[in-house]
């Protein structure tokens, strides 16, 4: 196999998440105030407190940082988690699911036979 190009994504003029990402960085990434991330922090703490999600998901530093793979899993369940009744159907969180649809890859690489 030879690697026909490799094409970093910073080369690209695109952002790229990262593991842990804090309220500023997720804020650039994605576009909305870092003062919504930060209330998005505060909810999925409870969930940290509850049992949801790991203790490690979320820094006890400042300034507070969130695992991207929680992140996008309470983003895509956040409306049945807030709803008494349907927070019995969402699935327990399963990072390695979230990671095959969103993987952290830095660099694209394009093989041939």
């Amino acid at each position: 196999m030879q690697v026909l190009s490799r094409q970093i994504y910073m080369d690209t003029g695109q952002s790229i998440p990262r593991l842990f990402m804090t309220a500023q960085q997720l804020s650039e990434y994605e576009g909305m105030t870092p003062a919504r991330y930060r209330q998005i922090f505060r909810e999925i703490s409870t969930w940290i407190n509850d049992g949801r999600y790991p203790e490690t998901s979320m820094s006890d530093s400042k300034p507070q940082s969130i695992n991207y793979y929680v992140y996008r899993d309470y983003m895509a369940n956040r409306s049945k988690l807030r709803n008494r009744n349907l927070r019995k159907t969402v699935k327990p969180f399963n990072p390695a699911e979230i990671a095959a649809i969103c993987p952290m890859v830095r660099e694209v690489v394009v093989m041939g036979d």
